[in-house]
């Protein structure tokens, strides 16, 4: 695992997205067709009395979603998807233009368990479309990432760099019930360690006696961006965990984060020789492994499911939100080390085709080993959309004052 930086494969989707169309639209377009000189009341009519994205259901018992946006000034609007938009055939994502109208609108036929977050790229008639280069796949990640929210859609969330996207939520997607905009109730404390690095730590109100440890690598993204103390406040409150002390480890950059979570993962060390025995110093932490926890997504799961493997004499459990398995050796290690008593969390969208495979591998491959992580598979993508609610489900498999969440895929 040593050497040059690797880097995430970038394989096309094994199948199409599943385009459909909606009968909604079909009828308007009927409208319009049949009278022109109403096309503006029928879309106005239908803009005000439809909610976005606008979900049917089909015979099957499966959800049309429907994606709209109003734009009079745009020759093609993109729709970003997470991981329904493949960036290897983004034409397939183009939005269709209604005729004789400004509305432009899109249909896939999902699962009622759906989640996902999504926003619109509009081109300009005459402006070159910020998607279209070919040759530099960072530029296209970037452009995507830069999308417009849909105005109509009051359900949001941030991505990791902050920008505001819209999310999709069908019927059966899982409850997200302990995001809240609370303010935290408890003691949060930002600290320079020895070495130069920071972090913050969270103590929920009651957290008395040894405490078990959660590491939440991106600490930045769970404190300003999903207020990751203030849910923790609310399943403590409900009985639902213990109070545990949150340790926030900020990543600083693309290139930084790249640097500690990728490859070699050095950052496995460092949570195992540096911070937890500093943290042993300063607070009242329980002396069993098992209550040492590291939690991560993307690249932060991989280190999340190396700690507790490389250094199972510090790290005894792991939440491990769609790990970057792709990673040469990763999978093998964990595979073949992860010890029976690790408590662990692990997770991944079947919308992640690059991901899902390697994920039920290991889950197999563990499972014949006598090793049985809690494992669920979400109907969604690489998405903090799905993340932000999967972490307290994640907490309460690991950190559960009861029985755990049931498994599910």
């Amino acid at each position: 695992m040593t050497g040059h930086r690797p880097t995430p494969p970038k394989v096309p989707r094994p199948w199409p997205a599943p385009l459909a169309c909606s009968p909604a639209i079909s009828a308007l377009g009927d409208a319009v067709a049949a009278d022109p000189s109403r096309a503006g009341r029928l879309v106005a009519e239908f803009w005000a009395g439809t909610p976005a994205p606008l979900v049917e259901t089909d015979p099957a018992g499966e959800c049309l979603v429907t994606f709209t946006r109003h734009d009079p000034d745009a020759e093609q609007v993109l729709l970003f998807v997470n991981r329904l938009t493949d960036e290897r055939r983004l034409d397939d994502s183009l939005m269709q233009r209604l005729p004789g109208t400004a509305l432009w609108h899109l249909t896939y036929r999902m699962g009622a368990d759906w989640r996902a977050s999504y926003a619109f790229l509009p081109r300009p008639a005459g402006a070159r479309a910020a998607w279209r280069d070919d040759a530099d796949q960072v530029a296209i990640r970037a452009a995507l990432d830069h999308g417009l929210p849909d105005q109509r859609n009051r359900l949001t969330c941030r991505n990791r760099s902050g920008r505001e996207l819209s999310v999709v939520e069908l019927p059966q997607a899982p409850a997200q019930r302990w995001l809240t905009g609370a303010a935290p109730a408890g003691e949060l404390l930002e600290h320079a360690l020895p070495d130069g690095r920071t972090c913050w730590t969270y103590r929920p109100p009651g957290a008395d006696g040894p405490l078990p440890v959660v590491v939440c690598l991106d600490g930045e993204v769970w404190l300003r961006t999903h207020n990751l103390p203030a849910s923790v406040d609310a399943l403590v409150l409900a009985g639902l965990i213990r109070p545990p002390l949150l340790v926030l480890v900020p990543s600083a950059g693309r290139e930084a984060r790249w640097a500690d979570l990728g490859g070699d993962a050095p950052l496995v060390d460092w949570i195992a020789d540096v911070l937890l025995p500093w943290l042993g110093e300063r607070f009242d932490l329980g002396p069993a492994a098992t209550d040492r926890i590291v939690a991560g997504q993307s690249l932060g799961g991989t280190v999340a499911l190396l700690a507790a493997t490389l250094r199972p004499d510090a790290v005894g459990g792991f939440i491990s939100q769609s790990a970057s398995l792709w990673q040469p050796g990763v999978l093998e290690r964990v595979a073949s080390g992860l010890g029976a008593g690790t408590r662990g969390h692990l997770e991944v969208g079947r919308q992640e085709w690059v991901l899902l495979g390697p994920h039920r591998d290991l889950r197999d491959r563990l499972a014949a080993r006598g090793v049985r992580p809690g494992y669920v598979e979400f109907n969604g993508g690489h998405d903090d959309a799905c993340w932000r609610g999967g972490m307290a489900d994640a907490l309460q498999s690991v950190l559960g004052a009861g029985d755990p969440p049931a498994s599910r895929t």
